[in-house]
């Protein structure tokens, strides 16, 4: 993979944008990568949208595929009107909006404000990714978080990840944080995977250096694959992105590059 244009270190983003969801049982993962294949194009074509994510994974308990989003944004306005659009006029079936399909379990969305955002290795390099969602107690914590920021960067930095996202939404009071991590190689991909989500998902928490005076408590932690990326093709010069840059376990999930 050769993906050139967005250069290592801090990322100029000032806002995101993420989703956590199941899917019901009768969307199998081979149709879930087409729909999303298809309605991509769609999606993910809007302005100011920097990069997308999109994290996969089985539940170990239900059997559920888990999925998401997560996105970044070069302004509050932009990422407003995204999840606008996307709640209020975007239907891929006549008179459904895309978050009220029935096949969209227990979706959980939110926008949030950006304190700090980093990538550390190339993207090609980007496999797996945790999320972490905290509440907090106080007013906006915008200046804790951006004086934490180079803390939580450089501790992320040492702990040899990809990249980290640290994102605050004060009407909510909740805190996030997005971290990824390189596919650990195995001549198995199942055992890859299995291996590249367990290292990135027992790492310590970078969530331990927020501010004690927020009492910041963690709701939801879930780590994945990245089975899909995608970027901007005015921010990509000389190479593509890959949309499965983890050797995916099953060949449903092998889908080509693509450019939005």
């Amino acid at each position: 993979m050769d993906i050139r244009g967005y250069e290592l270190g801090p990322i100029a983003a000032d806002a995101a944008f993420t989703s956590d969801f199941a899917v019901a049982p009768e969307v199998s993962m081979s149709d879930l990568v087409d729909k999303q294949e298809i309605e991509r194009r769609v999606m993910d074509d809007r302005t100011g949208m920097l990069m997308k994510y999109m994290p996969t994974r089985y539940d170990a308990v239900t059997g559920e595929v888990l999925t998401g989003g997560r996105y970044l944004f070069d302004t509050w306005a932009n990422v407003e009107e995204y999840r606008r659009f996307t709640a209020e006029e975007l239907e891929f079936e006549p008179g459904v909006k895309f978050w009220s399909r029935p096949f969209f379990l227990g979706v959980d969305r939110h926008i949030w404000r950006v304190a700090g955002a980093h990538n550390f290795t190339p993207l090609a390099e980007h496999a797996v990714d945790r999320f972490e969602r905290f509440t907090f107690e106080g007013g906006n914590p915008r200046a804790m978080l951006e004086e934490v920021w180079p803390a939580v960067r450089d501790s992320a930095r040492a702990e040899g990840l990809g990249a980290a996202w640290l994102l605050y939404q004060p009407e909510e009071r909740q805190i996030a944080i997005h971290t990824v991590a390189s596919r650990i190689a195995d001549d198995d991909p199942v055992d890859s995977a299995e291996a590249s989500i367990r290292a990135i998902a027992t790492m310590p928490s970078l969530g331990n250096l927020l501010p004690a005076q927020l009492r910041a408590r963690k709701v939801f932690d879930r780590s994945a694959m990245i089975i899909s990326m995608w970027l901007p093709k005015s921010r990509v010069a000389g190479g593509i992105p890959t949309a499965n840059p983890m050797t995916p376990p099953l060949p449903a999930w092998t889908v080509e590059p693509q450019l939005v």
